[in-house]
């Protein structure tokens, strides 16, 4: 159990060095993505677990499309947090963070990055339990704003 926690976070830092290797060799950075938001509830987010508080976010986003990974930072602690899916939209004004509720908790769905033009999906831990009705209940979400830094 431990060597593959191990494995899976050599695997992270080599996606992340091969990030920064690949935005460097292009030499054409568009820039990085910096937000702001206040988590009101532990949640899931990818293979990290944050707690309650005020997080930072980060993505470069020469790589955002190629390797799906931002870089989250607050209590102390920081995350590299992939995600299963990124997809291209319209610019906008407006970012946000859908965490769902699950039996596990909350957990982050999608981050929406409007002034990037990007939504990165998440996988969701599964629910347990059968019934549609609590399946519904389980996954009400909760929409978090995300301010942007210095743009």
């Amino acid at each position: 159990m431990k060597s593959i926690r191990i494995l899976k976070t050599v695997m992270k830092v080599g996606f992340m060095a091969l990030a920064l290797c690949a935005a460097a060799s292009q030499g054409k950075a568009q820039g990085t993505y910096m937000g702001k938001f206040i988590l009101p509830v532990e949640a899931r987010w990818g293979a990290a677990v944050l707690a309650p508080g005020d997080y930072t976010i980060s993505m470069d986003l020469e790589s955002a499309s190629d390797f799906n990974y931002l870089l989250v930072r607050g209590g102390g602690k920081s995350a590299m947090v992939l995600a299963a899916v990124t997809d291209h939209k319209d610019f906008s004004n407006h970012s946000q963070l859908t965490l769902v509720q699950t039996d596990a908790g909350y957990a982050v769905r999608t981050f929406d990055a409007g002034e990037a033009g990007l939504t990165l999906s998440y996988i969701v831990p599964k629910n347990k339990r059968q019934s549609e009705a609590v399946e519904a209940e389980l996954h009400s979400q909760l929409i978090l704003g995300v301010s942007t830094i210095g743009r």
